[in-house]
């Protein structure tokens, strides 16, 4: 863990590079190989890669060759290097460079880790040593480690097993947080403080729009250069067959006859992966400080949805979350990290603080025991499901916890207009309403804490006389909390959950009660008072409900957090003050919490698949809850079932039903529809032979398929455009028995993940099952009704003709996702004639997503669908 850092160290000064610009006014963020077409961006890729691979070999300054050589990736930023300036013409005292300092000393000093030390690339080299024999005469060290950490990394004594041992674990533990590459950031980097210091939260989407561009390049860069070295390093030949000077180049960058330095190829990757996270830190920290001073709307919302790299997939929640302590719930810190916007981010100042609050806290997800749960989907946590606590358990701090219940007078509630809000008064025999204004508080809580009721039981005499008061401070005349204002009755409950968004949008404020957050007392409200208040925020138990989201987007325009004491601090103060002065790190971990940030319109109807994206990983204790709150967000009033919200819907992001979400059945034209946007693990199974069946779990996350083609839902079925790729039976059949081919050894692993526990050492199975399960299911398609036609589809960019990439590497899989849809016959439409030539006639029936392995790069068209 850590506590607060002084930030990266600068190769060059603020003010050098300053004198480096054409000043910030028309700094030009373009990236290299933006608007060049993919072989000529792929050659570009290429050639940039190669000059760093000479650059990190440099024998003496391969940091100020690395970061020469990146400046490649902002070409029209800088109008020379700032290795050449000399010192005479760089001055002090600029205001915009000590702003620039500010916010740097705020990051962490180094970032993530992402590889274990020691380095091993043995296969990119000739030369038969081996990590060892590079690395225990220090020579290593010298390059690669700033000079005041290298003492620590030189072999002690004789050459013995101690003491090898003990030079492997300190690489392992200090080398990284003392590496050139780690320590210094990059000139790049330093442009967009540049740029960022100067515009502070004012919104510039052109330089928002070209920094995330920058992203994407950047990442493309990373995982073209991971594919290359894994390719090399097992000796994969192919990838360098193309005769191409670029490609050449490269080869010989990566395959030296002969070099001292085995090293460097991994280095390199660690200052990408540097360059690279800082870089999503910073245009993170950007975009949401305009949400925040300026409020959150759908153009920069859509801003944090960036693309990934890779390499974090084969980061666990292990490798972020470390060895914190068990207080903290794994399902709620993994809805946190797998995020869209969690992009690798560095989860490590946020756990310190949780830890240090929590420290002495033992589990309590598993109930009768002081373990934590596994993470892996919210019904494993007994806090969401057996340990539900008893309605009204919970009394004031100043209670005995023996008070009589307040019930409510059934007559003035009914006698009152909707909607409803408890008054605040003296006259404690019963609870009295009025109907709901701008004077009214109203409370957002978590029913497992203790205040969750119904006000023909009543709530404890103690919570009545706490609201009163904290609504009497607000200078509110009545209060709001489900567990007074929903009743039991159906036409009742109907009527309040009917007018649940005006209570909150109209509400003066909106409490938030969490007895997590209500541990935390506030002295001094110092920075990391705050900073420990939000990081508790992050992944209580309020943060991660279904309901506590759409009472704090509808109610963002004012929110009170509840602290210890009755203490009660504005959210957005809390938001404000952290990113302004608190960890950057922590700061930017508010894009996954979007539904935190004040909207410019908290009472508008937000897009379905943005609500279904957000509610995807979200739990409600009643089924259909999930469904009302879906639209109550998006069309404003809960539907009376599923297929109501999406006939109020018209139209829909393609690449939104790309999840593994189950879909409506037995209705006619909406076989494509997710019933639910909750997702959960999905059991599936594919026969090995024919006795056995490979059984495994997906879980597709859905995303909200900004950009993507929206198709029109009519009476009779989705209509829209979609990449396709037909299939016949002689292909389908050769790709199963590839996947066949494929099988390998199971080994031993652990049965409680319910994973292929059912295989014994030894027997085979599918490397990519739900491949091989999409090449079967094809397969049975075509065999089992004659006539009929199978494909696979993908999604469209929204301008019809482009292939949709707004999904890659986010969340938490990388796989290539295709539906599976088969036609077993074309019928009449009514309205075919629009598109005809597009056989648009057919009917298509949605079979399923999959993972589909595409190494060859498939034919794909575009085509007109009706899917039913």
């Amino acid at each position: 863990m850590t506590t607060q850092s002084s930030g990266p160290r600068l190769l060059y000064s603020f003010e050098c590079i300053l004198t480096c610009l054409d000043g910030l006014q028309h700094l030009n963020t373009e990236p290299a190989f933006h608007g060049l077409g993919e072989d000529e961006k792929h050659e570009q890729l290429k050639s940039v890669l190669t000059g760093l691979l000479h650059a990190v070999k440099h024998p003496s300054e391969h940091l100020q060759q690395l970061n020469t050589h990146f400046s490649q990736l902002l070409p029209g930023a800088l109008k020379r290097q700032p290795g050449k300036v000399s010192l005479h013409h760089v001055t002090g005292g600029n205001s915009l460079a000590d702003n620039a300092r500010q916010l740097l000393s705020r990051f962490p000093d180094v970032p993530q880790k992402l590889f274990t030390l020691p380095f091993n690339n043995s296969g990119l080299t000739s030369k038969p040593n081996t990590a060892w024999d590079s690395i225990k005469d220090g020579r290593w060290a010298e390059k690669y480690v700033v000079p005041e950490a290298r003492s620590m990394f030189r072999l002690p004594g004789q050459d013995n097993p101690e003491s090898v041992f003990q030079l492997v674990l300190d690489m392992q533990n200090h080398a990284w947080d003392n590496l050139f590459v780690t320590t210094f950031i990059d000139t790049n980097n330093c442009v967009f403080l540049l740029k960022i210091a100067e515009l502070g939260h004012q919104p510039n989407l052109e330089f928002a729009q070209s920094f995330g561009r920058y992203i994407d390049a950047l990442g493309e860069l990373i995982d073209l250069y991971e594919s290359l070295v894994d390719a090399a390093k097992f000796g994969f030949k192919a990838a360098f067959e193309d005769p191409s000077p670029s490609t050449q180049a490269l080869k010989a960058a990566l395959f030296p006859l002969v070099t001292d330095d085995e090293h460097a190829s991994s280095v390199l990757k660690v200052f990408l992966w540097s360059a690279w996270q800082r870089s999503i830190m910073l245009y993170f920290y950007y975009v949401v400080g305009v949400m925040l001073w300026q409020g959150s709307s759908s153009t920069w919302s859509s801003l944090l949805a960036v693309r990934g790299v890779g390499r974090i997939f084969e980061l666990e929640a292990q490798d972020y979350r470390g060895e914190s302590c068990q207080y903290l719930c794994n399902w709620a810190f993994e809805l946190l990290r797998t995020n869209r916007t969690s992009l690798a981010l560095d989860f490590r100042r946020m756990i310190y603080l949780f830890d240090n609050h929590f420290h002495e806290l033992e589990g309590r997800c598993v109930k009768n025991s002081q373990l934590t749960c596994k993470g892996d989907l919210p019904e494993s946590c007994h806090r969401f499901t057996d340990s539900e606590t008893k309605s009204q358990s919970f009394h004031a701090t100043n209670c005995d916890g023996n008070c009589a219940r307040i019930r409510w007078s059934e007559t003035s509630y009914r006698n009152c207009e909707n909607p409803r809000a408890v008054k605040v008064s003296a006259d404690v025999d019963l609870l009295r309403y009025c109907k709901a204004s701008s004077s009214t508080m109203a409370i957002s809580h978590v029913w497992s804490h203790g205040q969750g009721g119904r006000p023909e039981d009543g709530i404890n005499l103690c919570l009545h006389k706490r609201y009163s008061s904290l609504a009497k401070f607000f200078d509110c005349d009545s209060y709001w909390i489900d567990s007074t204002c929903i009743p039991d009755d159906r036409q009742l409950r109907k009527e309040a959950i009917m007018t649940i968004n005006d209570i909150f949008c109209d509400s003066k404020i909106t409490l938030i009660s969490d007895k997590d957050l209500q541990t935390k007392e506030l002295r001094s409200r110092s920075t990391e008072d705050l900073e420990t208040l939000l990081s508790i925020l992050l992944v209580c138990d309020w943060g991660v409900r279904a309901w506590t989201m759409l009472e704090a987007m509808r109610g963002s325009k004012s929110i009170f957090i509840l602290c210890a004491g009755d203490q009660t601090i504005p959210l957005v103060d809390i938001l404000q003050m952290v990113h302004s002065e608190g960890a950057v790190d922590l700061a930017v971990l508010l894009g996954s919490a979007q539904h935190l940030l004040p909207s410019t319109d908290p009472g508008s109807m937000k897009p379905i698949e943005e609500v279904g994206h957000l509610l995807s990983q979200r739990h409600v204790s009643r089924e259909h809850d999930v469904i009302r709150i879906w639209g109550l967000l998006s069309i404003l009033k809960p539907p009376q079932d599923i297929l109501q919200l999406w006939d109020s819907s018209q139209h829909v992001n393609t690449a939104f039903l790309l999840s593994s979400a189950p879909r409506v059945k037995n209705q006619v034209g909406y076989g494509w529809a997710p019933v639910t946007p909750y997702i959960r693990p999905q059991r599936r199974e594919v026969p090995l032979d024919e006795n056995r069946m490979h059984v495994y779990n997906v879980r597709y996350p859905s995303y909200d398929g900004r950009g993507s083609y929206r198709a029109r839902i009519t009476p009779h079925g989705l209509r829209g455009l979609w990449l396709v790729h037909d299939l016949d039976q002689e292909l389908i059949t050769k790709l199963f028995a590839s996947c066949v081919e494929e099988m390998a050894i199971t080994w031993p692993r652990d049965s409680s993940d319910g994973e292929d526990s059912e295989f014994d050492q030894g027997s085979k199975v599918f490397t990519s099952p739900d491949y091989a399960n999409a090449c079967y299911t094809l397969k049975t398609l075509l065999s089992s009704t004659p006539g009929s036609k199978v494909r696979i589809i993908k999604p469209v960019s929204r301008d019809g003709e482009s292939p949709y990439s707004g999904n890659v590497d986010r969340g938490d899989y990388d796989a290539i996702l295709v539906a599976v849809c088969v036609c077993a016959e074309s019928k009449p439409v009514s309205d075919c004639s629009e598109n005809s030539a597009y056989g648009a006639c057919e009917q298509w029936h949605w079979k399923g997503v999959y993972q589909w392995d595409d190494p060859d790069h498939s034919d794909w068209t575009v085509k007109e669908m009706l899917i039913v």
